[in-house]
């Protein structure tokens, strides 16, 4: 047969973690079924791309080179790939399949097609997954982020240990910070030397250079001074997103005393320059043009500009835009054309909870191993108690190795727990996405600027500015709820909806 432009395809298989792939379930499995489907519809599959590595970032190596092939290739106009948790898992992954053109990627096992002639509806519930998967991902980075933040409660500070201590594992698994003996000794001179008030960031970093001081392998720099004089992790406290702890478990290498005096005349010789204005957009729009954000000023006193901060020195000219015009064109090239029915909005939560009971791998994956070291430890809590019975070990070896098997038992069966609530989680933010969909034209309206940049970061990937326009990129599940509604209007006056893929994607003034 010969191979045309529109029957060639690639396939893209993945799974979730190094183990799984070797184990030899999954990427098997994924290949045939992929295979089977090409050749049930006369597709000619010309390249397979293949990991076994998770997503939470965009950047995957095979992801990656599929990509590049398929910009290469312009007559390779299909993807095979078994469900929308394989492609990609997060927002990045998603604007980078968008943006290749007349692409039509085939998920198997979900038994649609998704393609510049999709329907509205199906683009919309697609961006659903999409939002959802990278909702699982949050979900357990926030359960992470509860157990870093326990930790620094009880004074054990979760990051990585600055110049002047190092990180240590006992052989209870426990993590700990503890001194540096090659390293602390200067952290100590750098004080001393600039408690005399006669050195600066740049000398004290010259002195220590000359002295042997390499921190982390690289020559001592003023940037390095001005790290460590600034850091109480020294005096045996320590910041952890944003917080001070003030009673670290950590050993101090400084006295509170010698520590402060630093800080005092860090004050005399850098004071903090006040800041005017807190501008509401400062930092969410870019320069479409070099890249750059925008930044506020105040004009005739009264009237807020944003203009490009120009910091790479690509374009001399600053044109601005006034903050009302951002507001004005977000209001009306982007909120007024959510709103639909309430019949259509109730649809799709349905639809929505349809598609999640039927169970994602992602979720499974995670309970199955879980489970199974909950199994492990409770198999190891009962020989525990039958050799202490027995005689073979002593009491204190058992009260010892029970208690640290209960506390990872109880861990694991409290996470078990969360996960297995987890679809009812996603289902309960996927209606959230909806109902803010339906109401955020009026909740914007009613809210304080800085408000308003905030709602504008949650319904958006990307705010530009090109000298004229302010250039909108909605999130996915948006987006295509932006073409959903438009299909039911034109739909309604006896119109036939657009068959461009995502045309409202970049909405101008």
């Amino acid at each position: 047969m010969k191979t045309t432009a529109n029957n060639k395809a690639v396939l893209y298989a993945r799974v979730s973690s190094d183990r799984q792939e070797k184990e030899g379930f999954s990427i098997p499995a994924q290949i045939k079924l992929l295979k089977s489907y090409a050749s049930k519809n006369n597709l000619k599959i010309v390249g397979e791309f293949v990991e076994a590595e998770t997503a939470k970032k965009a950047g995957r190596k095979e992801f990656n080179n599929m990509i590049s092939f398929l910009k290469k290739n312009k007559n390779v106009k299909n993807i095979l790939v078994e469900k929308t948790d394989r492609l990609y898992r997060n927002l990045k992954d998603y604007v980078i399949i968008d943006e290749l053109e007349n692409i039509a990627i085939h998920f198997v096992k979900e038994g649609n097609i998704l393609s510049e002639t999709s329907k509205s509806q199906d683009k919309f519930m697609h961006g659903i997954r999409v939002l959802m998967a990278k909702n699982y991902i949050d979900n357990l980075s926030e359960e992470i982020k509860k157990g870093l933040k326990e930790k620094a409660e009880q004074g054990y500070c979760p990051t990585k240990a600055p110049v002047g201590y190092k990180n240590k594992i006992l052989k209870s698994g426990k993590r700990i910070i503890i001194v540096d003996p090659d390293t602390a000794p200067y952290i100590k001179q750098a004080f001393s030397l600039y408690a005399t008030g006669r050195e600066t960031y740049a000398s004290t970093a010259r002195i220590l250079a000359e002295d042997g001081f390499y921190p982390n392998g690289h020559k001592c720099t003023e940037k390095n001074i001005e790290r460590i004089l600034n850091n109480p992790f020294y005096i045996g406290a320590f910041k952890y997103r944003g917080k001070l702890y003030p009673n670290g478990q950590h050993e101090a290498l400084i006295t509170k005393d010698e520590y402060f005096i630093v800080q005092r005349l860090l004050a005399l010789k850098y004071p903090t320059k006040p800041v005017k204005h807190d501008f509401a957009y400062n930092g969410i729009i870019k320069c479409a043009n070099c890249g750059c954000m925008l930044t506020g000023e105040i004009k005739k006193g009264k009237y807020i500009y944003y203009h490009c901060t120009n910091a790479k020195k690509l374009d001399k000219s600053k044109p601005s835009i006034r903050q009302e015009k951002i507001e004005e064109t977000f209001i009306n090239n982007f909120l007024k054309h959510l709103s639909m029915p309430v019949s259509e909005f109730e649809r799709l939560k349905n639809q929505v909870k349809d598609f999640v009971n039927q169970g994602c791998d992602y979720i499974e994956e995670k309970t199955a191993k879980i489970k199974h070291r909950i199994d492990v430890l409770n198999r190891r809590l009962s020989k525990l108690y039958d050799d202490r019975m027995d005689g073979i070990i002593t009491d204190d070896f058992y009260f010892e190795k029970r208690d640290t098997y209960q506390k990872e038992l109880d861990e694991l069966c409290f996470t078990f727990e969360q996960i297995a609530t987890s679809n009812r989680n996603i289902i309960e933010n996927a209606e959230i996405i909806i109902e803010l969909s339906k109401d955020a034209h009026s909740l914007y309206l009613r809210q304080t600027p800085k408000e308003k940049a905030e709602l504008m970061k949650l319904l958006t990937i990307e705010l530009l500015f090109d000298g004229e326009n302010l250039i909108i990129t909605p999130h996915s599940a948006f987006s295509a709820l932006l073409n959903l509604r438009k299909s039911h209007k034109l739909e309604t006056v006896g119109v036939e909806p657009t068959s461009k893929m995502d045309q409202n994607r970049f909405l101008r003034v």
